[in-house]
C-alpha cells in the first residue's frame, strides 16, 4: 500500500484530537451494507479485509481506511424508463406530460429500481501526522474527502483541520520556475506539464515528453500562461505531478524505498503493510517540509 494521489490538511489544535478514543471507536462506525433506499453509506474498514487490524501506528502516525457504498443506477436505465413511461402516458391519456410531473415520475422510478441496483464500494486511505500535524489523504476525489472529514467528526465528536493555504500562488510560482530556470535545489523537472491562460475559455496546452524548461514550454509562460500541472521529481526519492489546487498525482516512490520496505517485512499481509507505512509516512513528513516552504505555506492556524 502506497499512497499515489494525496492531499495535505493541516491539524489546528493536536491537543483534541485523541488518537487511542479514535482507535477505540473506529469497529462501532464501521462500513454497512446499503439499505435498500439508501444511496450510499460510508464508515470505517480494516486495514485487511477480514481481519480486525482497524489501524497502524508509526513514527506518530495512524493509518486509516474508510470505504463508500453506493447504490450504482446507471443514468441511461433511468432515462430509458422515464421515456418509455412518459411515451404511454401521452399516448394513452393524449396530453402532453409537463416538467414538473415528469420530474416526479423519474422520482418514483429510482424509488422502485434503487432495490435492485448493484453495489459498488469505493475505498479511501488517509493517515494521520501528529508530530507534522497533518492529515494525508490518498484522493483528490473532494466528495470522498468530504465525507472522511465528517467521518473523522463523527468518530470522535472534534477533528479541528483546515485546507491548506499558500501565501503565494501554486501556479506563478511553478511559472516562475520554469521562465527562470530557478527550481528548488531538491527538485527537478520531469517531461510534462499543462499550462492555461487566464482567457474565460482557460485554454490549455498540455506537453508530453518535452522538458519543460524548454523554449517551446517558457514562451508560452512569458505570454501569459501558468502552469497548470507540472512533472516533478524530488531529491531522487518521489517523482509526482503537481498541480495549481497543491494536489500531488501520480506520486510514485523511488525502487530504493520500496525494496528497504521489502526487506524490513517479515512477510505477510499486515507486516508488508507496517513496513511500507513506517517508511512511506517518513518519506512523506520529510516531503512536506520542502513542499510547504515552495508555497510558502500558512501554517498559523
Amino acid at each position: 500500500m502506497w499512497f499515489t494521489n494525496i492531499q495535505f490538511f493541516q491539524l489546528t489544535d493536536t491537543s483534541v484530537i485523541d488518537t487511542n478514543e479514535l482507535i477505540h471507536k473506529l469497529p462501532d462506525f464501521q462500513l454497512r451494507e446499503c439499505g435498500t433506499q439508501e444511496e450510499f453509506t460510508f464508515g470505517w474498514l480494516p486495514l485487511i479485509r477480514n481481519s480486525e487490524q482497524w489501524s497502524l501506528g508509526s513514527n506518530q502516525c495512524l493509518l486509516l481506511r474508510a470505504g463508500k457504498e453506493e447504490k450504482v443506477l446507471p443514468a441511461s436505465v433511468v432515462r430509458e424508463q422515464l421515456e418509455s413511461k412518459v411515451a404511454e402516458i401521452e399516448l394513452l391519456e393524449g396530453r402532453k406530460v409537463g416538467r414538473k410531473e415528469q420530474s416526479d415520475i423519474k422520482e418514483e422510478l429510482i424509488f422502485n429500481l434503487r432495490p435492485r441496483a448493484f453495489s459498488k464500494r469505493t475505498d479511501i486511505w488517509a493517515y494521520i501526522d501528529m508530530k507534522a500535524k497533518l492529515l494525508v489523504v490518498n484522493s483528490t476525489n473532494a466528495g470522498l474527502t468530504e465525507l472522511l472529514f465528517k467521518q473523522l467528526q463523527t468518530t470522535i465528536g472534534r477533528f479541528p483541520m483546515t485546507p491548506l493555504m499558500a501565501q503565494e500562488s501554486p501556479a506563478a510560482v511553478m511559472s516562475n520556475w520554469l521562465l527562470n530556470n530557478d527550481l528548488p535545489a531538491s527538485l527537478t523537472t520531469n517531461d510534462e506539464c499543462e499550462i492555461q491562460d487566464n482567457s474565460e475559455e482557460k485554454t490549455q496546452i498540455r506537453f508530453k515528453a518535452l522538458e519543460p524548461l524548454s523554449e517551446d514550454v517558457t514562451r508560452h509562460i512569458d505570454q501569459g500562461m501558468r502552469i497548470k500541472s507540472l512533472a516533478l521529481r524530488w531529491v531522487d526519492k518521489l517523482s509526482f505531478t503537481l498541480h495549481e489546487d497543491l494536489t500531488v498525482r501520480r506520486l510514485k516512490f523511488d525502487d530504493t524505498i520500496k525494496d528497504q520496505a521489502f526487506n524490513d517485512s517479515q512477510g505477510g499481509g499486515l507486516s508488508d503493510l507496517d513496513a511500507n507505512f513506517a517508511l512511506m509516512s517518513l518519506e512523506l513528513r520529510e516531503f512536506y517540509q520542502s513542499y510547504s516552504s515552495w508555497f510558502s505555506i500558512d501554517e498559523s492556524n
